[in-house]
C-alpha cells in the first residue's frame, strides 16, 4: 500500500508570485500521521506551498490536512485524485468543524484527533482496495477519545523524514499539549477540543527534542501556560539541552516571577501573547476572561522584558466598541512597549465558533460560506462591523501593519537592549525578521482561497 500526504496552500496569486515565506512551517500533523502509518506502507508527500502537487503519483490513498483558509484549495486537489478513483481522506480543524461540507469532497473525513482512529482509516482503505468498486470507504471517522498521558506514551514521535529536501527554515515545531480551557468566542481551538486541555509527558517531549537537529524550537501549543507548574517542569528539563525556544501563552504567566526566571534560563527567547484589545468592554465581549483578570498589561510586559523575553503581541479589531482611534491607540501602545512583532488582525468569524453563530443570528455575515467564495480574498472582512464598512476595517488593519513594520518603527523597537536587541545574535534576528515581515504584509493580502490545481 502507498499513502500520499498533502499540505494545501491558502492560494496562489495569478502572477505566480512567491508564496509568503512566513507561512511555510513544518506540517507537524502530517508528520504525526506518517509516524502512525505502518512502516510497510510507501509514502509520498507534497507541500503545495513549496512546489507542485504530482497528480500522477501512484498511490492507494491521499491524505489532506484542511484548515478554513485552505479548504477551497484542498477540494481542488482532492477532485483531481478522485477523478482517478483514488480515495481521499481529509482531516484537521475545518474537517472537524464542517464535516458535512468536507464530506462532499472527500471519501472519508476524520473528525477530531486522528490518533485513536488512524488505524481504522487505513484498514478501511485496504478494504476499499480489495473490494473496489463494489465497496466505498467509510465516510466519517470520529475520534474515539481525547489524547491523554497513556495515549501520548504509546504514540511515536512525528516522522520528520517526510520533510527531507524541503526548506522549512530554522525552526523545529514541537507539541507538548493540546487544547485550551478558555472560551474566547472567536477561537476555533475551543470548539475543536471542546474547551479541554491535555498534556504530553515532559520526559517524552524531551526525548523528542534531543533527537532534533535544529537549535530553535517553536512550541505549537495553544497555551503553554495553561498549567503553570507543568511549564515550570518543562523549563527545568529543557535547561540542560541549551536550545532556544518560543511559544504561545496567556498573559497571566507574566505575573509569575519564578516561571519567568525558569523560562529565560531554559532558553526562551520570546513569547506570543494575545492581548486582543486594550479596552475592558471589548475583552468582555470576546469572552477572554484571562485578560480581564490580568488587565495590567504594562506591568506584565515589563516583567517579561526584565527577563529579556521579546513579545509577539496580537490584537483583534472589529468589535462594536472599536473605532478608528482604537487603531492609533493600539499602535502607540505597541511602539511604546517595543514589541518584537505585532499583528493587527480584523475579527474573522470562523465556522463553528461562537462569533460565527452570533453574527449569523444577527444577520451580520456577508456570506455564510465566505471561505468558499471566489470573490473573497485573504484579508477581506466578511461581516458587517458596527463602526466601519467592511472595506474600511480591512484597509485600517493593512495600514497599521505596514506602519508597524516601517523603518522608523523598526528602529525604535530595535533599540531595546533588554529584549529585542539583547545580544548581537538576537539584534540581527530582529532586523532580519522584521524586514521580512514588512515585505510579506503586502504579499499575503489578496491571496485567493484556492488556485488553479
Amino acid at each position: 500500500m502507498h499513502i500520499t500526504f498533502i499540505q494545501p496552500a491558502v492560494g496562489r496569486k495569478s502572477n505566480g508570485e512567491r508564496y509568503p515565506k512566513t507561512w511555510i512551517m513544518e506540517p507537524l500533523s502530517l508528520a504525526a500521521l506518517s509516524a502512525l502509518t505502518p512502516a510497510a506502507w510507501g509514502r509520498s508527500f507534497f507541500d503545495d506551498r513549496l512546489g507542485e502537487v504530482r497528480y500522477d503519483v501512484e498511490t492507494d490513498v491521499v491524505c489532506i490536512s484542511v484548515e478554513c483558509y485552505t479548504a477551497n484549495r484542498a477540494y481542488q486537489i482532492a477532485e483531481r485524485f478522485r477523478r482517478r478513483s483514488v480515495p481521499v481522506v481529509m482531516g484537521g480543524f475545518h474537517a472537524t468543524l464542517c464535516p458535512d461540507e468536507v464530506a462532499q469532497f472527500a471519501d472519508a473525513v476524520v473528525c477530531g484527533e486522528a490518533e485513536s482512529v488512524w488505524a481504522d482509516v487505513l484498514h478501511a482503505v485496504e478494504a476499499f482496495k480489495v473490494a473496489q468498486p463494489s465497496k466505498a470507504v467509510k465516510k466519517i471517522f470520529g475520534a474515539q477519545t481525547r489524547m491523554s498521558v497513556p495515549h501520548w506514551k504509546t504514540c511515536p514521535h512525528p516522522d520528520r523524514s517526510l520533510y527531507a529536501g524541503r526548506n522549512y527554515g530554522p525552526l523545529n515545531l514541537v507539541e507538548t499539549s493540546r487544547g485550551c480551557r478558555f472560551q474566547c468566542e472567536f477561537c476555533s481551538i475551543t470548539k475543536f477540543f471542546k474547551q479541554t486541555y491535555t498534556v504530553r509527558p515532559v520526559e517524552d517531549v524531551i526525548a523528542e527534542i534531543k533527537a532534533l537537529s535544529k537549535d530553535i524550537l517553536f512550541f505549537v501549543d495553544d497555551n503553554l501556560a495553561m498549567e503553570v507548574e507543568r511549564l515550570k517542569a518543562l523549563c527545568h528539563a529543557l535547561t540542560p539541552l541549551r536550545k532556544r525556544w518560543i511559544g504561545q501563552l496567556s498573559i497571566h504567566a507574566a505575573n509569575d516571577s519564578e516561571l519567568l526566571v525558569l523560562m529565560a534560563r531554559s532558553g526562551c527567547a520570546g513569547v506570543l501573547i494575545g492581548f486582543e484589545s486594550l479596552h475592558a468592554e471589548t475583552i468582555h465581549a470576546m469572552g477572554k476572561q484571562v485578560n480581564a483578570s490580568n488587565s495590567d498589561f504594562r506591568t506584565a510586559i515589563e516583567n517579561l522584558r526584565r527577563h529579556h523575553l521579546s513579545i509577539y503581541a496580537t490584537f483583534v479589531f472589529g468589535y462594536d466598541n472599536d473605532t478608528e482611534e482604537t487603531f492609533e491607540e493600539t499602535y502607540r501602545f505597541a511602539i511604546e512597549n517595543k514589541f518584537f512583532f505585532a499583528a493587527f488582525n480584523h475579527l474573522v468569524p470562523f465556522p463553528g465558533t461562537d462569533v460565527y453563530e452570533r453574527f449569523k443570528r444577527e444577520g451580520r455575515l456577508l456570506y455564510k460560506d465566505w471561505w468558499r467564495r471566489e470573490d473573497v480574498r485573504f484579508g477581506d472582512v466578511v461581516f458587517r462591523p458596527k463602526n466601519f464598512t467592511p472595506e474600511r476595517l480591512a484597509e485600517l488593519c493593512q495600514h497599521y501593519r505596514l506602519k508597524f513594520y516601517s523603518l522608523p518603527s523598526m528602529l525604535r523597537r530595535g533599540n531595546d537592549y533588554r529584549a529585542n536587541a539583547y545580544g548581537l545574535r538576537k539584534m540581527l534576528y530582529f532586523y532580519m525578521s522584521n524586514l521580512m515581515q514588512e515585505k510579506e504584509v503586502g504579499r499575503r493580502r489578496g491571496l485567493p482561497f484556492g488556485g488553479e490545481p
